[in-house]
């Protein structure tokens, strides 16, 4: 019958109450704990990249105007029209092509740091609510939002005008080379090379800035530590470096494909885009911090949002443990004495369905009579053998105690890290 109710609770209520079906469905590793919050959390991933999405509006713009500029210029300058009906003769079209998207780039792409600034705005809010929810932390996106936009876009600022600096340079160095190559000028292989470095050097600069992002919303570093730091993992890790990056830019790289790939790219980068992108890094770079830098800085949690299943070899010791709070619990009861209740002893006053004042001072005297006598029972007993703790039991107590002040103090520290 016991076997038949048990099923019929099962059924009823579903096997969620079981602690072995709850730590089962809890993520055991970062990889879980992604797919766990794309499936619980997606509408907040869409909110958080619509709330991003307003901040890069000025960035999309100045991408946009260079791609038309670049079309204009090509719809006027006589690359295949016939010479002679409204188009003056060119006696070379080598580097024309080059010097187009030189000067486009010069020129449109001069207010690139300002758009990016703007950008980083949105990016400071959202990556902190995209911590904590890898943190598995309750979330309420607008209120986290503009939190992490106080607290993190003062240094977050710093790297946006610091990433998009470079990265001018770099598209205008790569124009250069171009236009170099195209009409003969310098050295070809030289030239070649330098367009290879300055493609790998950009691609190592957003790395950094992508450290660099997550590092600011979890740590309270300065911003030369949060460069220096940004730089050893973006050169420790750089093959996983370059693995998470690519999986970030799946969105971005479905744009080059054509077709139905424009259409279904766009849609996802409208819908979640940029916090996709962010989840993923972030997620990675939890996993780093986890086991580069969390075991030196006092206070700092490891592993959090991911839970240690328990597995069958660990049964011994999750029952010693199950003891010892048992253990523990007893202890702290059977330590005091506690009088029998029985019924013809002192008795608490009843009040009448009509009563008055004396009434109530009857029942609040009988309560008393009844506290103080309990009082006087546990006076009398408390040296009596069986209510005296033992050694074993005194250095849990120790024990425990000390366990909660060192919780209470990674409280604090995580408090005051959480203030910054």
């Amino acid at each position: 019958m016991a076997k038949k109710g048990g099923l019929i609770n099962r059924l009823i209520m579903g096997s969620e109450k079981s602690e072995g079906y709850a730590r089962s469905t809890l993520p055991s590793n970062r990889w879980e704990l992604f797919w766990d919050i794309v499936k619980g959390r997606f509408g907040k991933l869409v909110i958080i990249n619509l709330l991003m999405l307003l901040f890069f509006i000025p960035l999309i713009a100045l991408l946009v105007i260079r791609y038309v500029s670049l079309l204009n210029y090509g719809m006027l300058c006589p690359f295949s029209q016939g010479f002679g009906v409204g188009y003056q003769s060119v006696p070379s079209l080598a580097g024309y092509s080059e010097s187009i998207a030189l000067n486009v780039n010069v020129y449109v792409l001069f207010l690139l740091p300002v758009t990016v600034l703007i950008a980083m705005v949105g990016v400071s809010g959202g990556a902190y609510v995209i911590r904590n929810m890898v943190w598995t932390e309750g979330i309420f996106v607008a209120n986290d939002f503009w939190k992490g936009i106080r607290q993190n876009v003062g240094q977050l600022l710093l790297c946006g005008a610091l990433y998009s600096l470079l990265i001018y340079l770099d598209v205008v160095s790569y124009s250069i080379a171009g236009q170099l190559l195209a009409v003969g000028g310098g050295t070809r292989w030289v030239l070649i090379a330098s367009r290879a470095v300055i493609l790998v050097a950009a691609a190592f600069i957003t790395v950094m800035f992508m450290h660099a992002i997550t590092m600011s919303v979890t740590y309270k570093l300065t911003f030369r530590q949060l460069i220096k730091n940004s730089f050893i993992f973006s050169i420790g890790l750089l093959p996983m470096n370059v693995f998470f990056l690519l999986i970030c830019a799946i969105p971005f790289l479905l744009l080059y494909l054509g077709s139905f790939f424009v259409a279904f790219s766009l849609v996802f980068i409208l819908l979640v885009g940029l916090s996709f992108a962010m989840l993923v890094w972030t997620d990675y770079c939890q996993w780093s911090y986890d086991k580069f830098i969390n075991d030196k800085v006092p206070g700092a949690q490891k592993n959090r949002g991911i839970y240690e299943k328990v597995k069958a070899s660990d049964s011994a010791a999750l029952k010693q443990y199950r003891e010892q709070l048992a253990m523990t619990a007893r202890s702290s009861l059977s330590s005091r004495p506690i009088k029998p209740i029985t019924d013809d002893e002192l008795q608490v006053a009843e009040l009448p369905q009509s009563f008055r004042r004396e009434d109530i001072i009857k029942l609040n005297e009988s309560k008393k009579v009844i506290y103080e006598d309990n009082l006087r029972y546990i006076e009398e007993h408390k040296n009596d053998p069986e209510f005296q703790i033992t050694e074993e039991e005194k250095q849990m107590e120790k024990e425990r105690e000390e366990r909660e002040k060192r919780i209470e103090k990674a409280k604090k520290e995580l408090e005051k890290r959480n203030k910054k």
